[in-house]
């Protein structure tokens, strides 16, 4: 049997008149998790409805989505507070705004752990401390001390002047 999405909700909600309810709540309140607030007052004011509507809803899991909703009612509005932003590769230099937050530092603290964890019981943390330097920063610093490109890919004149490794070894003999 080929079925689409709709008709999957719709024999669900054939099955039981609440689920349709339910759904309507859910969608509600993603409508108001997705909309933009240019204010954090006028966030805290539409959650306070939108609070409202699901303590008298006849639904158990909405009222207590409801009391939770309201016990973390600031933190949940000041989440709504949007800055400007700089998207990466824009070419664009129109304003952005986006919402507050912790998501690019929770990725910036995971990457350690995912080093360590690729690096497959190696122990070195000189290796692993230049490893996520290298990865995270434009001009990172090389052995704890700023170089600048230029310095980077130069030879040192004592380097120069080193016989080749190797020049010494002589297949023929």
């Amino acid at each position: 049997m080929r079925v689409d999405t709709a008709s999957i909700e719709s024999m669900f909600f054939a099955i039981d008149p609440s689920l349709r309810k339910l759904h309507r709540l859910k969608e509600e309140y993603l409508a108001f998790n997705d909309a933009f607030y240019p204010t954090t007052e006028e966030a805290s004011k539409t959650l306070e409805t939108l609070i409202q509507k699901y303590k008298r809803s006849d639904q158990r899991v909405f009222v207590e989505f409801a009391q939770f909703l309201k016990a973390h009612k600031k933190e949940i509005a000041l989440s709504f507070t949007a800055a400007e932003v700089s998207r990466r590769g824009s070419k664009d230099l129109e304003t952005c705004y986006a919402r507050l937050s912790n998501g690019p530092m929770e990725s910036f603290n995971r990457k350690p752990k995912d080093y360590k964890r690729n690096a497959r019981g190696t122990s070195n943390f000189d290796y692993t401390r230049n490893r996520i330097l290298w990865a995270e920063r434009k001009d990172p610093p090389i052995l704890g001390i700023p170089k600048t490109s230029e310095q980077i890919h130069t030879k040192s004149l004592s380097e120069k002047t080193k016989k080749k490794r190797g020049s010494s070894y002589n297949k023929k003999k």
